[in-house]
Order: C-alpha cells, then structure tokens, then sequence
C-alpha cells in the first residue's frame, strides 16, 4: 500500500532543504504521485499546493471538489473555486493563511502547469522567485519502490503477450491502422489500455521512430516495426520489436538488425550503478557507429518510466548524473534507413546492485522472419 503522507513529507523535507517556500503541481502524474489522484481540468486549474511546512492543499473547480476530497492522500483542504469568479482569489487567501501572500519565497513550479496558469501566478506573486519543480520531482519519483517495479513488471508480462499475438496473426493486406486497432481491442480483452499510441510501421515507414499508422498495408519482404504499451495498476509498459514479413526485400536487413541488438546488449552491459545515462548510450552508439550507420541512429538509448512513460532518467548523451539501484529505463537503440527501412529493438530494464533486469521477454539477437 502506497503511504501518500510518507511521499509529501519527502517533498516538504527536500523543500526545506533547498530553501523553497512552495510548490505548485498541475493534474499531472507528479500530482498523481503524491496524492494518489488527478483529474484532467483540460483549460480549468486543478492545482496541489504543497507549503514547505504544513498540509498541502487541492485547488480546484467547483465541480471536481466531491473528487478531489476522496483522495488517497487524504488531504482534507479542497478548495472548490467557480468559473465565475476564478481561482486567483482563493489561492490568494490560501497563501494568506499560510503567511506567504507578498513576501520574497521560492515557488517551485510543475513544467507540465499551463503557462496561462503559471502567468497568473506570477502575477498574484510578484515578489516571489519562480523555479521548476522538476528537479525535486525527480528526486522522489526516480528510486522506484517494489510495488512499482512489480507493476511494471506485470505491465510487461502482459505487452509481450500482446506483441507476440500480433506479430504471429499478421497477415499480407493488413494495414498499419487495422493493427493498431487490434492491439487496442486485445488490451481491452485483458481490462486494461494503450499506455502511449500503439506504433506500427511497415516497410519504408519503419525508417520512421514515430511514424503514425495510416492505410499502408502489409506485403511479402517488408519489415515490420511494432512499438507498444499498456498499463499495469497505472504503471506502463513499452516495448518495441522488429520483424520481417516473410523474406526481408532488402539484402541488408539481416545484419542491420544484428548490429542493433548488439548495441542494445552492449548498452544493457554498461548499465551498472555509478555509471551515467551518457556512458550507457555512448556504449550502444560505438556498436552502430563502428559498423557505419552512426549518422542513422537519431534518437537517445532510453528514457526513464514510472508512472509516465517517458520520465527522467533518459540515457542520453547529455545525462552526466551516476545511475542508482531502483532506477526503471528503456534500452532502445535503432538504425533508420530512410526510404528504405529500419530497425529498434527496446526492452524496459531496472537496475539493481549487479546491473539491469529485464522487465520484458528478450528479443531474438537475429531478425525473426514471420
């Protein structure tokens, strides 16, 4: 069982720390995350106020106030505002109360608010210091828990199930859009849902990393990219495998698919506490860049998952910071050849003392023909 209270009072510790006087999170999976709740307001504020000392507070319209009191986190101060006179004023009195309205503090500011919300803000406090949240974040959500390595885990169970009935029932005439739509009807079979838009690519549309499935339909020789995720007790899954349809057209297929999956091990190898996101995807570029197609590998290695599917920490150049036990990421190097085709092969691994885990069945190390 998640202690929601253990989590917010991480956050007001590392506020203090850092000397912020408040933190202002939009309906996001940060806000989820500390309260066990969220709801979409899409242009409406639903705001968490999180003072540096004392019980937070949800600020939201009128009409989600009855939602917003069930709460996991058991926050009782629900503060419904009403489309006529706006949210401004009765955060405005929260901050009164909480003797901050017009002193010089620190706002910590979620980067998913709207920045229609966050101008408000600012202009309510004109004094104070805005800074991003995300840092702080990061800190509480980056170290997963047990239950939420054993969430992902399951969620990855059940897309590799998926992924396999799709890839063994593809048959000539499919069209990207049709299979799209099986892997949703499959995923509703098992009570659950997509965790982002199920890719698929056929042929030249594989040298896409995200191409959006349209009419093209499937044929003899082409090769077949399926990106897919569901959610697991709201944790997601991500996983991507790349197939052949029968004999691979073109004659570099094969090897190119070699090439990758042993960039994606040699990536997994590097993963080991202490190291960075940078020296973890330096390891699968070398692999793809000896062999010639560096100028072809156009994304980063990974991107964290927890509650979102794309979250810090990313395996990316730029990520100097040491890697820690606990940390959920995806290891997903590609070659595109546009025109052509391409190829990724992605597996969402947690790290541990000893290296990573993987939280998926393993892809074959040669291009499956199906």
């Amino acid at each position: 069982m998640v202690d929601y209270r253990e989590r917010l009072a991480r956050l007001q510790a590392k506020m203090q720390a850092d000397g912020a006087g408040l933190a202002v999170f939009g309906a996001t999976d940060t806000m989820r995350y500390l309260t066990g709740w969220v709801e979409h307001g899409h242009e409406r504020l639903i705001g968490l106020f999180v003072p540096a000392q004392g019980d937070a507070a949800f600020v939201v319209p009128a009409m989600n106030a009855r939602q917003a009191q069930t709460n996991p986190a058991q926050i009782s101060n629900v503060i419904g505002w009403s489309d006529e006179t706006g949210w401004t004023s009765p955060v405005e009195t929260l901050l009164t109360e909480w003797n901050l309205h017009g002193k010089t503090f620190t706002v910590l500011i979620d980067e998913e608010l709207l920045s229609g919300h966050l101008l408000k803000l600012q202009a309510l406090e004109p004094q104070a210091r805005f800074s991003s949240a995300n840092e702080t974040a990061t800190a509480l959500r980056q170290i997963k828990t047990d239950d939420e390595i054993a969430a992902m885990d399951a969620a990855g169970t059940l897309i590799d199930a998926v992924c396999e009935e799709i890839a063994v029932t593809l048959r000539e005439g499919d069209s990207e859009e049709e299979i799209q739509e099986r892997v949703h009807s499959l995923l509703k079979r098992h009570s659950t849902k997509a965790s982002f838009i199920p890719l698929i690519c056929f042929g030249e549309n594989a040298a896409h990393p995200h191409h959006h499935p349209g009419a093209i339909r499937l044929k003899r020789g082409d090769i077949v990219i399926i990106d897919i995720g569901c959610l697991w007790d709201g944790y997601p899954s991500d996983i991507t495998r790349t197939f052949a349809f029968g004999e691979p057209s073109d004659p570099d297929a094969k090897a190119v698919y070699e090439i990758v999956s042993r960039a994606h091990w040699a990536a997994r190898e590097a993963a080991k506490p202490g190291t960075t996101g940078a020296e973890v995807d330096a390891a699968a570029r070398k692999v793809i860049t000896d062999a010639g197609y560096g100028d072809y590998f156009i994304h980063r290695t990974g991107h964290g998952i927890g509650l979102s599917t794309h979250e810090p920490p990313d395996i990316v150049a730029s990520n100097t910071r040491p890697l820690e036990p606990g940390m959920c990421f995806s290891i997903e190097p590609g070659i595109y050849l546009p025109g052509r085709f391409g190829v990724r092969i992605e597996n969402i691994v947690t790290l541990t003392q000893e290296g990573v885990v993987s939280l998926n069945a393993e892809a074959p190390r040669t291009l499956r023909i199906l």
